[in-house]
């Protein structure tokens, strides 16, 4: 079984308690936290969890663009603040989108430069892959295969695949999702990012079976014991939004022993969605298996 992470940001710290029992449940095995800008005063209280992690960097929407010249400076200070995440907290990982722009070689120069200022933090960073287009129209780079290669043989940085980005993309650039896929593929990612979504060039986070994305063939990519966060929107799944979804493989439930844990149904829990998504990741792979 893949090893299935939940994505919070460092400021969800009303989080905290729910995730400390999921984890204690064994609902995921990590959680990919999202470093907000100016929360290093969150850090103890996320180290206090005792949970693995994996970190996001800050990307371009929240002030680091590392396609931006100009922003070199700012860039520097705000990996400084993920390396002091880095420090406390141990992660496997640490990823980061390679910006906005027009020019591919900048962000490859900036992830080289904290070879020297950074160097532990730099052995575990991944380049994650990105559509097309940004939420403001900007050229996104590190989207295509081709850009992909050329970040990662310029950084010896791993990858981190997201689906839905990669499908994103090929819409927009009007190739083959599977194809573009396979070709991410190549570059053999150290971790997944999962959701559902249509067929479109927007990005729009779905819960897993509530879009178009064939999620069977999907997962079936994934090997064992590789790390897949669910990238799935913070609430909780209406059940018609799945039986309408036609698309989608159909539930197949969890196997045998496996328990499907339910939260109370309070908006202010907020987590019941991602077990919802959990369980039927869950019962995709018993899909696959059987």
């Amino acid at each position: 079984m893949p090893r299935i992470g939940l994505k919070l940001w460092s400021t969800n710290l009303d989080f905290i308690p729910v995730t400390k029992n999921l984890f204690a449940e064994k609902i995921f095995s990590y959680v990919e936290l999202f470093t907000v800008p100016g929360t290093l005063d969150t850090i103890p209280m996320w180290r206090d969890l005792g949970i693995p992690y994996i970190l996001h960097a800050p990307h371009s929407a929240s002030g680091l663009n590392l396609g931006d010249r100009d922003k070199r400076s700012a860039n520097l200070e705000l990996a400084q603040e993920v390396d002091s995440f880095f420090s406390a907290l141990l992660p496997e990982f640490v990823i980061f989108h390679a910006g906005v722009g027009d020019d591919l070689e900048e962000p490859v120069l900036q992830i080289k430069s904290f070879k020297s200022r950074f160097p532990d933090m730099y052995k575990k960073i991944l380049v994650e892959n990105k559509p097309k287009l940004g939420l403001r129209a900007e050229r996104c780079l590190g989207s295509s295969s081709e850009e992909i290669r050329f970040i990662i043989e310029g950084t010896k940085c791993g990858l981190c695949l997201d689906f839905s980005h990669a499908i994103c993309y090929s819409i927009a650039a009007k190739k083959n999702w599977k194809s573009t896929i396979t070709n991410l593929l190549a570059f053999k990612p150290k971790m997944f990012h999962l959701c559902d979504g249509a067929f479109s060039a927007e990005d729009t986070h779905e819960h897993l079976g509530c879009g178009e994305f064939d999620l069977l063939y999907l997962t079936g990519l994934i090997r064992r014991n590789q790390c897949v966060t669910l990238e799935t929107k913070k609430d909780t799944i209406k059940q018609d939004n799945r039986s309408h979804s036609s698309k989608s493989p159909v539930f197949m439930g969890l196997a045998g022993s496996e328990a499907v844990m339910r939260l109370p149904n309070n908006p202010s829990v907020g987590l019941q969605g991602f077990v919802d998504d959990v369980n039927f990741f869950k019962g995709l792979i018993c899909r696959e298996l059987g």
